[in-house]
């Protein structure tokens, strides 16, 4: 990275993923079955390389999991545990149909659902769990399994910061009952916008499909604003540019306590009164999200696997650093460090040392829910959840960095936790 300085995230979105959009987009309106054709191509290879027998494009992953608990039969009276340190999406959904959200403590450094915290949550009324493979770490799903097996539970993966991630050497998606995952911008692969779900129940694949049957097709504009958006952020984050584009940004809002890129990718957290329309009006994917989809599969090991490289060299570089925290990961967890997430007790003050350094970091945009105001009267004991909310702060990782990235950073992390001893 030119000047040592050095981007918080890089997104997998390139030149290649933007003329693919733009040869897709400009080919006109495309009759249905095309979009059908393509996009059914597309579902089959996810599902395939995920290991599980379908998959379903959605709009969203809040609205896959809404889906989902609804063609489980979720309803008036049940319960769905989640992670007390999540987004909030993913709780707020759980009241739409009825039901109540249960939130469960996580492990204090691994940030993944506890399966003994899981354990204690059941009751009578628990319908299903979503273990989230949090910042690409893979929670023990051997475990959570288990213990959702004597219950008869529901296993819903959230694989939202997590596709290609493997625990025991299965991926992540195939190790629940079913999942879901995102293709934001600003995830490890993307389709534009869009999200999927895989299960290998044939008539939950079928209820899906038939709740999206009267979608309308995603606008054709929304798509190609996103690959636009796409491609400045690859330029703005490309070594030999971020240096004059984002990091006088991130400078400034250093010097005045604010953060402009959370900002401008953040969404106020809020209650749903119902489901939001536009998923069945404009929410039917189109083929180019399929084509960019099936170009960055083929990529996806590739840019996980620099990841993993990148996440390794800061486990080992920064495991004894005064102050610090690093990771911790479930037994059998191969995780490909989505985030690389450490804690650190002066966490504000050692996020604006870092960007005084060139690096950018962010606290990113989870949330602890133990005691969150927005579900107040679903309040719980989630401790580890609040103090890691409260400590955690994330690390360049993405697969853009350098070697001499990666020196910079870690030296970076050591000076400025020594000035904060």
């Amino acid at each position: 990275m030119a000047f040592g300085r050095i981007p918080r995230f890089s997104p997998s979105f390139s030149p290649v993923e933007a003329a693919i959009s733009l040869r897709w987009l400009a080919q006109g309106t495309l009759d249905g079955a095309a979009d059908t054709a393509k996009v059914t191509e597309w579902e089959r290879s996810f599902a395939d390389y995920i290991g599980a027998r379908n998959a379903v494009m959605v709009p969203s992953a809040r609205f896959g999991f809404y889906l989902l608990l609804k063609a489980l039969g979720v309803g008036e009276g049940d319960e769905v545990i989640v992670p007390g340190l999540t987004y909030f999406a993913i709780p707020a959904m759980v009241p739409l149909l009825g039901a109540k959200p249960v939130f469960a403590d996580v492990g204090l450094r691994s940030h993944v659902l506890d399966p003994e915290a899981f354990r204690a949550a059941i009751t009578p009324r628990t319908k299903a769990v979503v273990p989230t493979h949090l910042f690409g770490t893979p929670c023990d799903m051997e475990a959570i399994r288990t213990i959702a097996r004597e219950h008869n539970i529901e296993v819903i993966e959230d694989c939202a910061q997590s596709t290609g991630a493997r625990s025991r050497g299965q991926r992540v998606g195939h190790l629940g009952d079913h999942a879901y995952y995102t293709f934001g911008l600003t995830k490890n692969i993307t389709t534009l916008s869009g999200a999927m779900v895989t299960t290998d129940n044939d008539q939950v694949a079928q209820r899906l499909r038939t709740e999206l049957r009267n979608a309308g097709p995603t606008s054709r504009r929304k798509l190609a604003k996103e690959a636009v958006t796409g491609l400045a952020m690859w330029a703005a984050t490309h070594p030999g540019l971020y240096w004059a584009t984002v990091h006088p940004a991130v400078v400034l809002g250093n010097k005045m306590g604010e953060d402009p890129i959370h900002d401008r990718f953040g969404e106020a957290e809020r209650r749903y009164d119902e489901v939001p329309e536009y998923y069945y009006s404009a929410g039917r994917a189109r083929a180019v999200q399929a084509a960019v989809g099936l170009h960055q599969l083929s990529r996806i090991d590739d840019l996980n696997g620099a990841r993993i490289r990148n996440g390794r060299h800061l486990d080992g570089a920064l495991a004894h650093v005064p102050g610090l925290t690093t990771p911790e990961y479930p037994p059998g967890s191969e995780p490909i460090y989505m985030s690389f997430v450490v804690h650190h007790p002066q966490r504000d003050q050692l996020m604006a040392e870092l960007r005084a350094r060139g690096v950018d970091t962010t606290v990113g945009y989870m949330s602890a829910f133990g005691r969150h105001p927005l579900f107040e009267e679903y309040a719980a004991e989630c401790p580890n959840a609040q103090r890691a909310f409260n400590e955690l702060l994330h690390l360049p990782v993405h697969p853009n960095l350098s070697e001499s990235d990666r020196d910079h950073l870690v030296e970076s992390v050591r000076a400025a936790c020594l000035s904060l001893a």
